[in-house]
């Protein structure tokens, strides 16, 4: 799935989510919210109506005159004829009814239930008790939309109760304005969430159309064409990206630039050397003159130290194109590996009458880049280490470390030793490549480890870790 298509699902899923939360409550409220309306609006017609009724009222009694009663009735009957904000109101709804103080019914405006006994409904017991009566009653209890709202309000004359008069209203009267109400919340938030989701589709193809722009121009730059960086208007994580990429191209030209010049040199030099290096064997066989002697044996070591320095660059440059190790990691007997630098490095070995001493024997690591470290290792341990004295090598499951007797390192020169061509002179000896620490430092590094250096009490440590 393309990245504009997860940011679109993704946002439309917030979107969707936010939306059912917001009409689900606005829609739990709806109904609420109108019979709140229509109750508060039977309160205060409950309680004119009272005043009107207790008008008439005698000796502290209700009185229910041909003129009040033909009066409610005339009420009940009315054809208002209302056009309630679109809504035709044709019939009055609301049910009256007066009760004396013992809860009989006195007056019905539908002409039914004069006579009985209202005494344990609850708008009229609670109104009865000095309280606000209200009730809710289906007339068919399995059928909720038979149900009708009832609101009570005290008859009083000269501040003593002398009835309740109750006002109802049917739920089939409140519930077009509700499933109104629901209609236009549905429609609008179906508008608004239709609209975002517009939005949120040009957004994304937007951001896709950005990131789409930079992924051809990356791959462009990835298969080596000249491509020219897109052109994006504004100051955002995208340009910045962008404006990154082509940096970290005109680098890795440079640098990719400077290693093929280095290869190429370096094999371009590799025939002239080893011409040299015959040549010069050749004349010293021939030459017994002493002081011509001298040259040619300086012509013939310089020309193998090149040679040395030469395969120390390729070796290094190898190293500096690897994204990852060649091989998985394995466990690499290490005392073997010594053995072999061993046999390489006996007459250096001889002259200066080191010994070698293994402690451990494995150690978890590609095996030819860890063979390039330690042989590196030992070089520059065998080049600083003391006449008649033992190079360890200690070994663990991710550690090498390798000690050597003699000069420590100076304190200025410690953390710059694993730089390229930095090399300090060791006794008796002309200076290095300065390419050996450098190239177990990029092996480190290739295995997700690290290189110390330390000065000991009588020497040097260097510790290959490798995690």
């Amino acid at each position: 799935m393309k990245l504009g298509q997860r940011l679109l699902l993704f946002y439309f899923l917030i979107l969707g989510l936010l939306g059912w939360f917001v009409l689900d409550m606005v829609f739990s409220q709806a109904k609420p919210l109108v019979r709140q309306s229509a109750e508060e609006t039977l309160v205060d017609a409950a309680n004119l109506l009272a005043e009107m009724v207790a008008v008439d009222a005698a000796n502290g009694a209700i009185v229910i005159t041909p003129q009040l009663r033909e009066a409610l009735q005339r009420y009940a009957a009315r054809t208002p004829d209302a056009d309630i904000w679109g809504m035709k109101k044709g019939a009055i709804h609301t049910h009256v009814y007066i009760t004396g103080p013992d809860g009989v019914v006195l007056f019905d405006s539908r002409g039914i239930d004069e006579g009985e006994d209202f005494s344990r409904w609850n708008d009229v017991y609670l109104t009865l008790q000095g309280g606000y009566g209200a009730r809710t009653t289906r007339s068919d209890p399995a059928d909720p939309s038979t149900s009708v709202m009832y609101v009570a309000a005290p008859i009083r004359d000269a501040g003593s109760l002398i009835g309740v008069i109750s006002l109802g209203k049917p739920g089939r009267s409140i519930e077009p304005f509700v499933q109104r109400a629901e209609r236009t919340l549905m429609l609008y938030g179906s508008g608004v969430l239709l609209f975002c989701l517009l939005l949120g589709g040009l957004l994304a193809w937007w951001l896709s159309r950005r990131v789409s722009r930079l992924q051809r121009y990356a791959e462009a730059v990835a298969s080596g064409e000249r491509a020219a960086p897109p052109d994006f208007r504004g100051k955002d994580e995208i340009r910045a990206l962008a404006d990154a990429v082509t940096a970290m191209r005109r680098k890795l030209e440079d640098r990719s630039q400077l290693e093929d010049n280095v290869t190429m040199l370096t094999h371009e030099m590799k025939s002239p050397l080893a011409a040299i290096r015959g040549a010069g064997e050749i004349l010293a066989e021939e030459i017994h003159d002493p002081a011509l002697s001298r040259f040619t044996d300086n012509v013939v070591h310089e020309t193998v130290r090149l040679s040395h320095l030469l395969d120390r660059l390729l070796a290094m440059a190898r190293l500096e194109k690897l994204e990852s190790l060649p091989a998985r990691k394995q466990p690499v007997e290490v005392a073997s590996l010594v053995k072999e630098w061993q046999s390489s490095r006996y007459a250096l070995l001889a002259e200066k009458s080191l010994h070698l001493k293994v402690e451990g024997r494995a150690l978890n690591a590609e095996p030819e880049t860890l063979t390039l470290a330690l042989f590196n290792l030992l070089d520059n341990a065998l080049r600083f280490a003391e006449p008649e004295s033992t190079l360890v090598i200690k070994v663990t499951d991710s550690s090498l470390r390798v000690e050597n007797r003699g000069p420590q390192i100076p304190g200025y020169a410690l953390s710059r030793v694993t730089e390229r061509f930095y090399s300090l002179p060791a006794p008796g000896q002309e200076k290095s490549s300065g390419l050996g620490l450098a190239m177990v430092q990029e092996i480190a590094s290739l295995h997700g480890g690290s290189l110390q250096v330390e000065n000991t009490d009588d020497g040097v440590a260097v510790t290959l870790r490798l995690p």
